[in-house]
């Protein structure tokens, strides 16, 4: 059951914008678009925002809030006790559906933050844009001192594999004289 979540990331993260109502999608995608960042675009959405709709209010907030939000669908995902019902019920569906996920998130996540979730729909789908793009391509997070980059499991294993056959001694000579050997003057079979 737990394949079907999984099998919704396997996507083109695009594919999450056609889960929001039609001027959501054009507004985020304008927003997507001039930051180049998920995470600038959800702050921009809670910035454009009337203040009083948004519960804390301060730039420090809102950045509180954003990693609240993460915190809470990470929650959900993973079958937090305090979302466990909604959880269950949402994976023993016989279809789970792009749009589905975010709108169960959504509810089920609005009241723990204290908003709307028509109001968070935008910022759930970008977070599972990040998601999304994490099998993509590496992310680069800001720090203030340094920078930390997030990768998928199978990058990760790809360079553990890399690093662990460049530590061989002589490995990386003979991988490199293997690929100027024309394929004619290969063995056909192995001597070990």
């Amino acid at each position: 059951m737990e394949n079907k979540l999984e099998q919704l990331f396997q996507v083109d993260k695009e594919e999450w914008l056609t889960t929001l109502p039609k001027y959501q999608q054009i507004r985020i995608k304008e927003l997507v678009d001039s930051t180049n960042s998920y995470e600038e675009a959800a702050k921009q959405w809670l910035n454009a925002m009337p203040e009083n709709t948004f519960p804390f209010g301060a730039e420090q907030a809102r950045n509180l809030f954003i990693e609240k939000v993460r915190d809470e669908i990470e929650k959900f995902l993973s079958g937090d006790e305090k979302y466990a019902d909604k959880h269950k019920q949402l994976v023993s569906s016989s279809e789970v559906l792009q749009k589905t996920l975010v709108s169960s998130v959504s509810a089920a996540i609005a009241p723990v933050i204290g908003t709307a979730a028509v109001y968070i729909m935008p910022v759930v789908v970008l977070v599972f844009m990040t998601m999304t793009k994490i099998a993509d391509q590496p992310i680069v997070i800001a720090g203030q001192s340094s920078n930390a980059v997030l990768f998928s499991e199978a990058d990760s294993a790809s360079v553990q594999e890399t690093l662990y056959l460049l530590s061989v001694p002589g490995m990386r000579e003979s991988i490199l004289e293997g690929m100027a050997t024309p394929i004619e003057e290969c063995a056909r079979e192995l001597e070990w």
